[in-house]
């Protein structure tokens, strides 16, 4: 997996790190205030530790109970290190694609801040494809992640009024297809169950010192009509959802 820079150059992890987007200090906690439409509640997210994965050191976050948030689910019981001015994770996040469909999505040193990087820059990308068994039917989610710097932000002011000085600002999409393969007549054809479409954009706000203070996500897709195909699915036609995680809380060393 490669990062790329502005130009699409390859570029490494020995830029200077200036600053502490991210405080990795086992002990160090955030506590989020979920709302939207989706469902609603707190997550506490923790670093309980170090955890050795790819023959490096990562600290391990962790939730107490199931996350409400994207973000929170995005870090839960995976590993997080430093290199250079990079934050990377490794480990694996479920998709809120649909309840019945519980896909996820695994990343090994995925960069989600680069303290240098200006905006438009994209920091990383992974691509893949998931097969997902459903009834008679083989699923396939072909999917590219991509998480692109939106810049820096002097001040930023939380959506509960809090204020916070030197913000990073990161953007990670998903981009998504879904297709499978239909019997009729004695043949099979490939049906395409939803063209490809970014079904999910999440922005990060990195506060100097302090690390997320706010994630604004936008789940969003429209399927094709495949009911003429004798395809049945338990998931709505279109989907359009929004929610916020607001740091309300924390300790960091």
């Amino acid at each position: 997996m490669a990062c790329t820079d502005d130009d699409g150059g390859t570029t490494n992890d020995n830029d200077i790190s200036t600053a502490d987007f991210l405080p990795l200090t086992n002990g160090n906690y955030w506590v989020y205030d979920v709302n939207g439409t989706l469902p609603n509640g707190t997550d506490s997210l923790y670093v309980a530790g170090d955890v050795q994965l790819n023959g490096n050191t990562y600290k391990q976050f962790m939730l107490d109970e199931a996350p409400y948030g994207f973000f929170s689910n995005a870090m839960d019981d995976n590993g997080v290190r430093k290199s250079g001015d990079r934050i990377l994770l490794t480990g694996s996040a479920e998709v809120p694609f649909a309840a019945d469909f519980p896909i996820s999505i695994n990343v090994s040193d995925f960069t989600i801040l680069k303290e240098n990087a200006s905006s438009g820059n994209v920091l990383d990308t992974e691509t893949g494809s998931i097969p997902y068994q459903y009834q008679e039917y083989t699923f396939d989610f072909n999917y590219t992640l991509t998480s692109t710097s939106q810049g820096n932000l002097a001040t930023y002011t939380a959506p509960n009024g809090q204020v916070y000085n030197n913000v990073k600002v990161v953007e990670l999409k998903l981009n998504l297809s879904v297709s499978t393969d239909v019997a009729a007549g004695g043949t099979s054809f490939e049906v395409t169950i939803m063209p490809a479409q970014d079904v999910l954009v999440s922005t990060r706000y990195f506060a100097e010192d302090i690390g997320v203070v706010h994630t604004a996500t936008d789940v969003q897709y429209e399927l094709n009509d495949f009911a003429s195909v004798g395809v049945t699915l338990p998931i709505p036609q279109s989907v359009n959802e929004h929610q916020d995680e607001v740091l309300v809380n924390y300790q960091v060393n």
